[in-house]
């Protein structure tokens, strides 16, 4: 998987998501800050329960209501298979993403390939069908856990 010195990557994923906010002309409030910066602070997926757990108040709604705005500013992904979440690195452009998931450890990769996502695309349409979001999770093992 993919290092990097985390500190930096959270700083910087921490201005992508204040500036995006900003862009879009939306608050970016405490507690989505808060929810936001418990998903960075590891690359690996965590479920609603285990950012709930780490929330000084414990209010289920309001962290599900933060996860909600998050995805819809592209700033967090949706990891399906492992029903939790992850932050994005790609989130100054809009995209589709390709998750490598390990499934021992649950950290989070994210590739964006565009020909594989572009012949999905292509073969969606001339099927009538109009894809408004894609999103491909291979499950596998990382290197530390291969």
């Amino acid at each position: 998987m993919t290092t990097c010195q985390h500190h930096r990557c959270q700083h910087q994923a921490l201005q992508v998501a204040e500036q995006r906010c900003a862009e879009a002309k939306v608050r970016f409030t405490p507690q989505r800050k808060k929810v936001f910066s418990i998903i960075w602070q590891s690359h690996k997926a965590l479920t609603a329960s285990e950012i709930i757990a780490q929330m000084e108040n414990k209010q289920p709604p309001i962290t599900y209501r933060a996860l909600q705005f998050l995805q819809q500013m592209g700033l967090v992904h949706h990891i399906n298979s492992l029903n939790a979440y992850v932050g994005c690195p790609h989130a100054l452009h809009s995209h589709t993403g390709h998750m490598l998931v390990c499934t021992k450890c649950h950290v989070v990769q994210e590739l964006d390939p565009p020909t594989t996502l572009q012949t999905l695309t292509v073969a969606a349409k001339r099927h009538g069908f109009q894809p408004q979001q894609t999103t491909i999770e291979t499950l596998g093992l990382c290197p530390q856990c291969a």
